[in-house]
């Protein structure tokens, strides 16, 4: 496992974490309905955090295979 793809899962983890703990203070505060509020608070972090992620991990991607193009061509 390369490192990119480990420092993403952990990445993952952590908004996990973080969300679940946005869940909770989501359902603590909650006057009505506290189960669906901790819901979309913590749905709403782990979603936009985890897009964020895998967008980053996208743009690394693609610029790394941009660079191996550019140091193959045959182009001098």
């Amino acid at each position: 496992m390369n490192r990119t793809l480990y420092s993403m899962i952990w990445m993952m983890a952590i908004i996990a974490f973080v969300a679940l703990i946005w869940g909770t203070v989501g359902y603590v505060y909650a006057d009505e309905h506290p189960l669906r509020r901790a819901a979309f608070v913590g749905g709403g972090v782990l979603i936009s955090g985890w897009l964020i992620v895998l967008a980053a991990v996208g743009i690394k991607i693609s610029r790394l295979k941009a660079r191996r193009r550019a140091s193959n061509s045959d182009d001098d």
